[in-house]
């Protein structure tokens, strides 16, 4: 079996990392970075399987790209954090192209260790039978949790899973909350939701706050909810004069 990935960034390092002991795995990265999988664009679009790990602000270049070259008989798998858009461009540029459309919820940090028992979600309503099913099989056989659920569904979950998680992440971040001297147990929980998302690049916090159509009414929703606790105080203050 032979397995290219397009990108290596953290994820498609780790990927290669985890994939190359099951098949031949060949990398491309544009900017070049030293790995022993490196492989030209060409070579990496004539795999069985062709990985898709770019930001989604990538796509419509590399799959433009793709279009030229990568023969009818490979199979598409895309990895985007974000469901819908995603489909809606492979299926624009390569239309009858085999695709598999899933999300791994796990990274470098949460499974260094093990894939045991991290989720993957799999959309089978857009993918192709025949490779899903070797794909499904192959995950299950690395003890991976696989969900199903369609692309809407999982847009709408992950709008709160990731969308809001990475949105107070980054905005405590923001606020310099390790400059504190003084701490509790929930302050440090705080604090390790600040430091997990200096671990996440500005391209993946696009994907997911701007690639994802469901996260802006999740992001105004707990803004919303702030607010009005916020002026609930200010209402209590006003009270205690």
């Amino acid at each position: 079996m032979t397995i290219g990935i397009i990108g290596f960034g953290s994820f498609g390092k780790f990927l290669a990392e985890k994939l190359s002991s099951h098949g031949v795995v060949k990398v491309y990265d544009r900017r070049e970075r030293p790995t022993t999988w490196r492989a030209s664009f060409e070579e990496v679009a004539t795999c069985e399987y062709v990985v898709l790990s770019v930001p989604l602000e990538a796509y419509d270049e590399t799959l433009e790209r793709l279009a030229a070259v990568i023969p009818e008989s490979s199979v598409l798998v895309d990895v985007c954090s974000v469901k819908e858009r995603p489909v809606e461009l492979i299926r624009r540029y390569l239309p009858g192209q085999p695709l598999v459309a899933t999300h791994p919820l796990f990274g470098p940090e949460s499974a260094s260790v093990s894939l045991g028992g991290q989720t993957f979600v799999m959309c089978p309503e857009v993918s192709d039978p025949r490779p899903y099913a070797k794909i499904q099989q192959f995950a299950e056989t690395l003890e991976l949790r696989v969900v199903e659920m369609s692309v809407a569904e999982h847009d709408n979950e992950m709008a709160v899973a990731q969308g809001l998680t990475f949105f107070i992440a980054r905005t405590l971040d923001g606020m310099k909350l390790h400059e504190q001297q003084l701490s509790t147990p929930s302050f440090e929980r705080l604090l390790y939701l600040a430091e997990l998302e200096k671990h996440h690049s500005a391209e993946l916090f696009r994907t997911i706050q701007q690639g994802n159509a469901h996260t802006k009414a999740v992001r105004e929703a707990f803004l919303g909810a702030a607010r009005a606790l916020d002026d609930e105080l200010l209402g209590l203050n006003g009270l205690m004069k």
